[in-house]
């Protein structure tokens, strides 16, 4: 199964879409014009982020919106230092730092930052060294060598010349040993484009995933939906980059970067129903009997009894109706194999325990799968009445 992952994180791609929510910690940002620029009001924004759905926190320090002036790295040190650490602290999910600078990318990456979100839009041994040496993830954005200031003229097309961009990135980090499942490229939505190669890259998104490799888009609040829709205030925008991400998602990104992380989640929950639920099927295993030793009573550990087991797992199976190739699905005859093996290794006082070492087993060994769910019947149950038979029913998801 095709992820994106680095050191203690890892999202299943194909399976929904991932929404990474933007924190600026700056007294200049574009978006929010310095409300979180205070160590305690980021802290708390980040923490809001992730109740709000945030799967990933994007926190920044060096604004590169339009017509702002960079500041220097030490600069740019001395505010992460200052918020980063905390805000790690007090959330569960991936936080990735905003940089194109090593020093600061490593900075994060020592205090447990997770992944480097580079806005350069180039290779460098330096992010490389950086980035292979805590087995972080590495988002590459296209910028075609210019900023959010200027645009370039692309031969060919931009979308040609973001697409080889993409590719030349990721030759070159697999030749540096990183792998690529820990690469995700970036269009750069807004750097080195006109409004109308945004818009031709916007359209074609399915042109730009490339297989194994997550693609993120970023266009929350930018200029580009004003050259979309009519003139839109800024504070105004969320509602058309609502729209614009629904485009994204059913072309194929895997992220969106966003600021109203709330409204993001439920864009991505409809377009993933529309979209990703088409690829999905399941492996269904019924009436799975086998002779065991759970139960509380001391005369089920001893003299075991009948349990009939009931396995669905979703997986993606889309490839296997398409090629006929089994290495594209998950052997169901292996599965029970192991569900059985696991279901007799122990002998376990609830049988919600069973079905819980069972499912995660299945999850563990058969990575194809993105969920289990484990139905443990005891049709011989000791109780004194008429009954067809006691039950429960575990349902485990791959973890992120």
């Amino acid at each position: 199964m095709n992820v994106f992952c680095g050191k203690d994180f890892s999202f299943p791609l194909a399976k929904r879409t991932y929404i990474m929510g933007i924190l600026n910690f700056t007294p200049d940002s574009f978006s929010d014009g310095g409300k979180y620029f205070n160590v305690d009001n980021a802290v708390k924004r980040a923490i809001e982020l992730e109740a709000e759905g945030a799967d990933i926190i994007d926190v920044g320090a060096c604004s590169t919106a339009p017509n702002k002036e960079q500041i220097d790295e030490k600069t740019e040190l001395l505010r992460i230092s200052s918020v980063l650490p905390l805000i790690i602290k007090n959330v569960s999910v991936p936080v990735s730092i905003d940089t194109y600078r090593p020093a600061v990318a490593e900075f994060a990456l020592k205090n447990g930052a997770k992944i480097i979100n580079d806005e350069s839009g180039r290779f460098t041994k330096e992010m490389a060294v950086v980035a292979k040496k805590y087995n972080a993830g590495w988002i590459f954005m296209h910028t075609g060598g210019s900023n959010a200031d200027k645009s370039l003229v692309y031969e060919g097309g931009v979308v040609k010349a973001v697409k080889k961009s993409f590719t030349d990135f990721i030759k070159k980090a697999q030749n540096f040993g990183i792998e690529k499942k820990s690469i995700c490229v970036d269009m750069g939505i807004g750097f080195g484009k006109t409004m109308s190669d945004n818009t031709e890259l916007i359209k074609s998104v399915n042109e730009l995933k490339l297989d194994g490799v997550a693609l993120l888009t970023g266009l929350s609040r930018k200029r580009v939906l004003n050259y979309l829709a009519d003139p839109i205030e800024l504070k105004d925008r969320d509602n058309a980059t609502i729209s614009a991400n629904t485009a994204a998602i059913l072309g194929g990104t895997d992220i969106i970067r966003v600021h109203d992380v709330q409204s993001a989640v439920a864009c991505a929950k409809i377009a993933d129903n529309l979209k990703r639920n088409n690829s999905m099927g399941k492996i269904i295993i019924k009436d799975l009997e086998i002779f065991a030793y759970h139960g509380v009573n001391p005369e089920e550990k001893e003299n075991g009894q009948r349990f009939i087991i009931d396995i669905v797992a979703t997986a993606d199976l889309e490839k296997a109706c398409l090629t006929d190739g089994i290495e594209f699905t998950t052997s169901y005859a292996k599965m029970i194999k192991t569900a059985s093996a696991v279901f007799l290794e122990k002998k376990d006082d609830l049988i919600e325990r069973a079905a819980y070492r069972v499912a995660d087993a299945l999850l563990s060994e058969y990575t194809k799968l993105f969920d289990v769910k484990v139905t443990v019947k005891k049709p011989d149950a000791p109780i004194k009445a008429v009954f067809g038979y006691a039950a429960v029913e575990i349902k485990k998801e791959r973890e992120r």
